[in-house]
């Protein structure tokens, strides 16, 4: 297990997606990572890191590129 598990709580079913939580989802899809690695890793539902990352994508060089950001 690695420190990053050790020291985040794990995201409790019924509430939002911490900023926190939302740094991570950005961080993970930048590296690559599949949703379904991150919703393991945050203990959240596939469907609620895949809504996450479609409300919070933006088009960034007038559309012609599109990326998640977490605020």
């Amino acid at each position: 297990m690695d420190s990053l598990h050790s020291t985040m709580n794990q995201h409790l079913k019924g509430k939002h997606l911490s900023f926190e939580e939302r740094v991570i989802i950005q961080t993970r899809l930048k590296d690559g990572c599949s949703i379904r690695a991150i919703a393991r890793e945050l203990g959240c539902s596939l469907s609620t890191i895949s809504y996450e990352v479609r409300r919070g994508t933006v088009s960034l060089y007038h559309g012609k590129q599109k990326r998640y950001k977490a605020d």
